[in-house]
């Protein structure tokens, strides 16, 4: 009777698809490039993560010349957060059911596309897109990227969701989303490694102090805790 060894662990390895290797590589060097930049454009916009989140939103008031105001509210699955862009003040809802540091993160996630706009895309994205892209596109040997959903990108409106959604936050926010046809962007429950929102979120909570208060998180955490919205 022969006996059949199990593969050793390097031949499973070795017995992978070869382009396996080079996804993984391209994958890590786009986090790289996004994480740079990211940091980067929070520095050039004079964003100090150090002096806590209450003073990250502050500065982003300033940024806008608007308030911002957030509210924690139950949101329904897969909406973790939003952001509403208003005519005179940017809302952000958190959901009620994270917890208080995923809940700066969030946080954080919604900031990003408040100060998006500040920023176009950076100086490499540029080059490819007037040497290579552009220029196949016009050719038509590439296809245009898809035009942007009614909702705006990191949209989880369908026609399933959106009357939970839409329930769930402020008759003044819904007549914002529905009747003025105000941008809304919104977090997911699974946000993608390359989304230049969640590396945001995820590199500037690693440099929010957390010893600010007992809840190690700051003002807008505390008021989280005790269900306050708005700033």
């Amino acid at each position: 009777m022969s006996i059949r060894m199990p593969s050793s662990p390097s031949h499973a390895a070795g017995s992978r698809r070869p382009g396996g290797a080079h996804a993984r590589l391209r994958e890590a060097i786009g986090k790289g490039w996004t994480r740079r930049r990211v940091v980067r454009i929070a520095k050039r916009l004079g964003l100090r993560p150090d002096e806590g989140l209450q003073s990250m939103v502050a500065h982003i008031e300033r940024l806008r010349r608007r308030p911002i105001g957030i509210q924690v509210v139950p949101l329904p699955s897969p909406a973790t957060g939003l952001t509403c862009f208003g005519e005179d003040r940017d809302t952000i809802v958190v959901n009620d059911a994270a917890e208080p540091l995923h809940r700066v993160l969030i946080t954080l996630h919604e900031l990003w596309h408040l100060i998006e706009d500040f920023v176009g895309p950076g100086p490499l994205a540029r080059l490819w897109r007037e040497s290579v892209t552009g220029p196949l596109e016009r050719c038509r040997l590439r296809q245009p990227k898809k035009a942007e959903p009614a909702f705006g990108d990191h949209s989880v409106f369908d026609v399933d969701n959106l009357p939970d959604v839409l329930g769930a936050l402020s008759p003044e926010l819904v007549r914002e989303v529905i009747a003025q046809r105000r941008p809304v962007k919104m977090r997911g429950e699974h946000n993608h490694a390359h989304d230049p929102a969640e590396v945001f979120a995820r590199q500037m909570l690693q440099m929010i102090p957390l010893d600010e208060d007992r809840d190690g998180t700051g003002a807008i955490t505390s008021s989280f805790a005790h269900r306050r919205t708005g700033i």
